[in-house]
């Protein structure tokens, strides 16, 4: 005996551009209008493409929006696997901290804001936001430290879950609360004032 099914049978697969196009205009809207204004009908706008092809690839805002936080994921990764190596832990963090330009890397308030929105979220929208908020900083924690360790600038028990915590915490405030820029000056104060002064008590503190 067959089984029934509830699901029609998939139509003709979406084009690979065609999908791209769609999620990156789902991130552009994100950045420009917020999670919650953010609707299908206006990403179809910015991707020029119909609400008929959208839907055969995804059932509603959710599952469009999860896949759109997927591929920045991803990105992030891609991102964060050309950290780069100044011979210090200062520059380190400095240099890789620095504002890039990139769109991604230099987010609005409107696009942390909705992030955190999406994020409260208890399905896949919330656990990709989520994962997309901790993502960055984690990767570039584990590596700057790793360097920093094999230099013998701090000892085995700094902790990366902490530099990014710390960095991510600061970053959301300076954007959401301060209403301020993530430049180079917030990025300097930051490590010379924050960062460096937990990951290197006894240097930073040898003075007193």
């Amino acid at each position: 005996m067959t089984p029934p099914t509830s699901a029609k049978p998939p139509g003709r697969p979406m084009d690979v551009h065609r999908e791209a196009a769609l999620l990156d205009a789902t991130l552009e809207l994100l950045s420009e209008v917020g999670y919650e204004r953010l609707t299908l009908t206006a990403v179809c706008e910015r991707a020029k493409a119909s609400t008929k092809t959208m839907y055969r690839r995804w059932a509603n805002k959710d599952e469009l929006m999860a896949a759109a936080l997927r591929r920045a994921a991803l990105r992030v990764v891609d991102q964060s696997a050309h950290v780069t190596a100044t011979g210090s832990l200062r520059g380190d963090l400095l240099h890789n901290l620095a504002p890039t330009g990139e769109p991604q890397a230099q987010s609005s308030a409107r696009y942390i804001s909705g992030l955190l929105v999406a994020a409260s979220d208890d399905g896949g929208v919330g656990r990709m936001a989520k994962e997309l908020v901790r993502l960055h900083h984690a990767r570039l924690a584990e590596t700057v430290l790793g360097w920093a360790r094999e230099r013998g600038e701090v000892g085995e028990d700094a902790d990366p879950v902490l530099l990014a915590d710390l960095t991510r915490a600061a970053t959301l405030h300076q954007i959401l609360v301060a209403d301020g820029q993530v430049d180079a000056a917030f990025v300097e104060s930051l490590v010379d004032r924050v960062l460096l002064p937990v990951l290197t008590p006894r240097q930073s503190g040898g003075a007193r």
